[in-house]
């Protein structure tokens, strides 16, 4: 059994870990519209962010900052992947700067994120994580928080955006 925390509570992840080298799916509904798509591709790595809900403290530094790497590093896509509402990530993308990320929305049937395995099961929504995806949507690099309220580790992040350049 695969497990994440929030504070003390322990709580189970759904299905398996995505592995190294495996592809991902990724599809859900871009922020302001319901409509189920695949995300848009025009590199050759793409970072994705994974996290509970766009209006938590945590959450809005984890979009912030990849905001930023958005700009420092174009030769990336973004999206981001939570089960927040597409109107809700709208709106938050209206109110805040989120660089380049493409904020998705797995409200629907949660395929992209049972399939990193991110999906915590007795909350339906997500773990905290971090990936980043090669132009086949294979995992080369992944970071998945044990603890759901901490935040990622962005220099690492980073460090692997670096080598991939």
């Amino acid at each position: 059994m695969r497990v994440t925390y929030i504070d003390d509570k322990q709580l189970t992840l759904n299905g398996n870990e995505v592995e190294m080298n495996q592809a991902v799916k990724l599809s859900g509904a871009l922020r302001g519209g319901f409509a189920q798509s695949e995300v848009n591709r025009e590199h050759d790595y793409i970072v994705v962010a994974t996290f509970p809900s766009i209006d938590t403290s945590v959450c809005d530094m984890q979009v912030l900052k990849l905001a930023e790497l958005s700009e420092k590093y174009p030769q990336f896509d973004y999206a981001s992947f939570s089960v927040d509402l597409p109107t809700a990530l709208q709106n938050y993308a209206d109110g805040h700067k989120v660089g380049d990320i493409q904020l998705y929305s797995d409200y629907f049937d949660h395929s992209t994120l049972n399939g990193f395995g991110v999906l915590i099961n007795e909350l339906k929504i997500s773990a905290r994580a971090m990936f980043v995806l090669d132009k086949d949507n294979k995992v080369v690099y992944k970071q998945i928080n044990d603890q759901v309220k901490a935040q990622v580790d962005f220099d690492s992040l980073e460090n692997k955006m670096k080598e991939l350049i």
